[in-house]
């Protein structure tokens, strides 16, 4: 083994020698990254270490440089996430050893966190004044509400009791003025009692009290209260029922609104036709639902209409609101009202062959 590597070392040294040509040119290479590489002539072996050293201290300054740009690069990250998520206030830091392109960056998103942090305040400002304004409207057409109300009852019941007095006289010619004055007056009740309706919901005043309820004996009484109106139309109302379990957990008060509200617009959108209040029930993803469906042959609505039925102060047409009159706002109360209960509503509708709306409310 000895005599083996005593007779391989000559060849060793041989390989390190710096007359050897590779050995020389790879000496040369490293002398000329030194400050000094005249330095090579004289005492090349000097002249390389002193090259390495050099390349050591370049190896260390880009080692620094790449930890500093990622830990800058991650103060513009997390800016950038906190801007994604409304924390404008957030700044990146400038300063005069970091790279070029990030200290324009990190400008670039202070000057858009700024600008952003006056459009938020901005935007804050105005959300909290609409939100005082709509609190003012509704607390104001509550309180106008009630005031206009008190007169109007008072209204209807001292011309009802002119009516009967003239009755009493023999003058049955001059009630039908006092008949005119008690509809107008009961029809403008009707719309302070749904602008007082929709001003309480949005206030949030609304409260729910749900109690069983049989839905055969609801909508019985719902076919009654509406028969009248319905004669006087010249329509016709139909009844089907098919409820296994006509119990239903929700507010009887809410719902009679609801579908007082639907069946009113069919009768008054329909003219000499057919009214269909049905009630059955639907199953969906597990869930048990009663479906109650008012149809109607009435104008029905055109189909870029059916996207803002539900909007308050909405009629199909500015015609339709002069020719049938009313606020446009049964329905939006209808809407606001299900989903108080927990339930939906939607409709469907052909032009000039009816409406179709669809309560959906959940059984339990």
């Amino acid at each position: 083994m000895t005599a083996n590597s005593s007779g391989n070392r000559p060849a060793r040294d041989a390989a390190r020698d710096p007359s050897d040509p590779r050995i020389a040119a790879l000496l040369r290479d490293v002398a000329a990254l030194a400050p000094d590489a005249g330095a090579f002539a004289s005492d090349p072996r000097a002249a390389a270490e002193t090259a390495l050293q050099v390349v050591a201290a370049e190896l260390a300054a880009l080692r620094a440089y790449r930890e500093r740009t990622e830990r800058q690069m991650e103060e513009l990250f997390n800016t950038v996430i906190s801007y994604a998520a409304l924390d404008y206030d957030r700044r990146v830091p400038v300063h005069d050893d970091n790279d070029e392109i990030i200290n324009a960056m990190a400008i670039g998103l202070n000057m858009m966190g700024e600008e952003l942090s006056h459009t938020m305040k901005a935007l804050v400002a105005a959300r909290d004044e609409a939100l005082a304004a709509s609190r003012a409207k509704s607390a104001f057409l509550a309180n106008i509400s009630h005031e206009l109300r008190t007169p109007l009852n008072a209204i209807i019941g001292y011309a009802e009791i002119i009516r009967e007095d003239l009755v009493d006289a023999g003058q049955d010619a001059l009630t039908i003025d006092v008949d005119r004055l008690q509809v107008a007056s009961r029809h403008l009740l009707n719309l302070i009692q749904d602008v007082l309706d929709l001003a309480r919901i949005e206030a949030g005043r609304v409260d729910v009290r749900p109690e069983p309820v049989d839905l055969h004996v609801l909508l019985h009484e719902l076919q009654t209260t509406m028969a009248p109106s319905v004669k006087e139309a010249g329509n016709v109302l139909d009844m089907h029922v098919d409820l296994p379990r006509p119990l239903l957990h929700t507010d009887p008060l809410r719902l009679q609104q609801i579908l007082l509200n639907i069946l009113g617009n069919a009768n008054k959108f329909t003219v000499d036709g057919r009214i269909t209040l049905s009630a059955g029930e639907h199953r969906e993803r597990g869930r048990l639902f009663v479906d109650i469906v008012v149809a109607d042959t009435g104008i029905g609505i055109p189909p870029d209409k059916l996207e803002t039925i539900f909007d308050a102060f909405t009629q199909v047409d500015d015609t339709a609101t002069r020719r049938f009159g009313g606020t446009g706002l049964g329905l939006a109360i209808s809407r606001r009202l299900c989903d108080l209960l927990g339930g939906t509503i939607s409709v469907t509708s052909e032009l000039r062959r009816g409406s179709t709306f669809r309560v959906r409310l959940p059984l339990e």
